[in-house]
């Protein structure tokens, strides 16, 4: 078994913030990612035991605010020095951070003073509902967006899947100070942060000025926050949708809702073993993938993927194609055929040894290793562990737990090309 290894120092600071700081010998370039537990999932959340409503789309919201500092952009003072920065919200997690090959002690503790300092106000909230609005209606216009947005809509009911990260139009429009100034409170206390950091510099002295740095920054929060989903039923919300766009050609997604599990690495395994057999029916190392193609049942823009998490599962095919009905019928032959036996010995190999690759060469990508130690520590699974999960495999053991899922609750969404009006 490969002995996946990294340089790392792994520490709960007195407030309550983790650190994890990476040392990548020989290299020049520095990251630090600092990182709060919410996103697009938290609209709901137990507050001692009590439900807290937040308006949709609170935690990408404070993201865009939270760049406004002391009377300017944050962003030009990581520039003046020799530093960039970026921010983003997923469904779980919302993320700051800055890259440089200069020295970091000064954009270090620029990153931590703005992310645990909120200064807004209505004016300034209201000025940035326009820029949310564009950047919503941008993606509605986008028929992948929107196909996987009606996809959404049709699998889940209750399970904020359902909810755009961005949040509604209404929430958005009607956002006040004090809803952002609540879940900051809540969500950005020092001992919810996590920092990762990932340098070619010593990381015993780093971690001394971030030590140092937050002396001064105690905890104030002493509530039990957690993210609250509301019970979701088994079947899917609606079996059919479907929209017409301005587009050329027709969308389609087929999308299963599956069963989870409750245990982190449970559903790590599971996910990796259906990811795998998704790999090998619906890419091209399926023969028949060339068939498809050449028959124009399937195109470029083509894709299969699967979702195992604690609170919610499912797996998707989708592309687009003007044969929407035949696109259809390979993904249910697919479905039909992946619990029925074992991947090819020669596809496994060469999907197993081209995952290995894959987990050596994560080490060395500093944006993704920072989103993957930040993502493992939040979710509480070892993220060195999990790589090796795939050298344990073998293609009975991934068909045994594919075998554990059940798919019968299928959902249709399409996007066909608007069609025109003659009485207009």
């Amino acid at each position: 078994m490969i002995q996946y290894s990294i340089q790392k120092r792994e520490e709960t600071l007195e407030n309550g913030m983790h650190v994890i700081l990476v040392r990548k010998p020989e290299y020049v370039k520095s990251l630090f990612l600092l990182a709060a537990p919410i996103g697009g999932f938290d609209n709901r959340q137990s507050v001692d035991g009590q439900i807290k409503e937040h308006p949709t789309g609170c935690a990408h919201f404070l993201e865009h605010k939270m760049f406004n500092y002391k009377d300017g952009d944050v962003t030009d003072d990581f520039a003046r020095m020799q530093a960039s920065t970026n921010a983003f919200t997923s469904y779980t997690e919302t993320a700051y951070y800055f890259q440089t090959t200069s020295d970091v002690e000064a954009p270090l503790k620029l990153l931590l003073d703005f992310v645990e300092n909120l200064n807004i106000t209505q004016e300034s909230v209201d000025k940035e509902k326009g820029i949310i609005l564009s950047e919503y209606n941008m993606y509605q216009q986008n028929p992948e967006t929107h196909l996987m947005r009606n996809t959404w809509n049709a699998l889940y009911e209750n399970h904020p899947l359902h909810i755009d990260i961005l949040g509604n139009v209404e929430d958005i429009e009607n956002m006040k100070v004090e809803d952002l100034q609540e879940f900051y409170s809540l969500n950005y206390d020092p001992s919810r942060l996590t920092l990762v950091g990932i340098t070619g510099k010593d990381i015993d002295s780093i971690f001394e000025i971030i030590k140092e740095h937050q002396r001064n920054v105690p905890s104030h929060i002493s509530r039990n926050v957690e993210r609250a989903i509301k019970e979701e039923k088994e079947e899917v919300a609606q079996a059919y949708i479907r929209e017409e766009m301005e587009t050329s050609t027709p969308y389609v997604c087929v999308a299963y809702k599956l069963n989870y599990f409750e245990d982190v690495n449970t559903c790590l395994e599971h996910d990796l073993a259906l990811s795998t057999t998704l790999d090998a029916m619906f890419t091209t190392m399926n023969p028949e993938f060339q068939k498809w193609m050449d028959d124009r049942i399937i195109t470029q823009m083509v894709g299969a993927e699967c979702d195992i998490s604690p609170d919610h599962g499912f797996m998707m095919f989708y592309g687009m194609t003007e044969k929407v009905e035949e696109f259809i019928r390979i993904v249910e032959d697919t479905v039909e055929k992946i619990q029925k036996e074992p991947i090819d010995l020669t596809v496994f190999t060469s999907l197993k040894r081209r995952g290995i690759a894959q987990n050596i060469r994560s080490l060395d990508q500093y944006e993704g290793l920072a989103v993957d130690l930040i993502h493992a520590h939040l979710q509480g699974y070892d993220f060195i562990e999990s790589l090796q999960f795939i050298e344990t495999f073998t293609p009975e053991k991934v068909l045994e737990y594919v075998k554990h899922f059940d798919f019968s609750k299928k959902i249709v969404s399409t996007i066909y090309p608007k069609t025109s009006n003659e009485a207009e």
